[in-house]
């Protein structure tokens, strides 16, 4: 199954105040068996050493176009910037293996573990 890390850039200070206001995160998605859409998380940095806990938010089930798409997101939401990809096998809830693509520009090659610790709690091991 693929699984993709996407930088999600928020939309132009400038816009009218109505507009919802979000700061820069990450989202990470993943194709789910017999599921259309893509489970996603979302983060404020990055887990980038072994052992670090990093707090994700679970999102709504996203669009499964969001695997490969890059660019502005509806409702002026911002813009997202696809990063990492690659991927996974395991349990989603329990602990799943990411397995980086050599074209992932952010982490290439890189093969990382993910326990579900709680909900909202994901660690790299």
């Amino acid at each position: 199954m693929k699984f993709v890390f996407l930088d999600h850039l928020p939309p132009n200070s400038q816009l009218d105040s109505s507009v919802r206001s979000e700061e820069r995160h990450f989202d990470l998605m993943f194709e789910v068996p017999d599921n259309e859409k893509l489970r996603t998380y979302a983060c404020v940095m990055l887990p980038e050493e072994a052992g670090l806990a990093v707090d994700f938010i679970q999102l709504a089930d996203h669009r499964a176009e969001y695997l490969s798409y890059e660019g502005p997101v509806s409702n002026n939401r911002g813009v997202v910037e696809r990063f990492a990809f690659g991927n996974w096998r395991g349990e989603l809830d329990a602990e799943v293996t990411l397995t980086f693509s050599n074209e992932s520009s952010t982490f290439a090659s890189q093969v990382w573990k993910i326990r579900f610790e709680s909900a909202q709690l994901l660690r790299v091991v």
